[in-house]
């Protein structure tokens, strides 16, 4: 079974920095972002691969609003795996 993480949109990269409340620890730029993501997500195929998850930076903050939780990071994590897994359940 896949390992599932976020994923961003180079046209919604900076507002997700600005949304999460440590979005400082992540890369600067899309492009530094993109080129870590990557190199994770090819380390990450002999473990059963990484699959990407689009976070949408609305869709996101809301659902952290409704569960009352700051966003971060590992909040970005758990509701990516927990998108991609009902994703992967449902056969999508």
């Amino acid at each position: 079974m896949s390992n599932f993480a976020p994923w961003y949109r180079r046209d919604e990269y900076a507002l997700m920095r600005e949304l999460l409340e440590d979005g400082d620890t992540l890369p600067p730029t899309f492009d530094e972002w993109e080129e870590h993501a990557e190199s994770e997500r090819e380390a990450a195929k002999c473990q059963g691969g990484l699959v990407p998850v689009y976070l949408h930076p609305d869709e996101f903050y809301n659902f952290c609003q409704e569960k009352k939780i700051s966003p971060s990071t590992r909040i970005a994590a758990e509701f990516a795996h927990s998108r991609g897994t009902a994703i992967y359940s449902s056969g999508q």
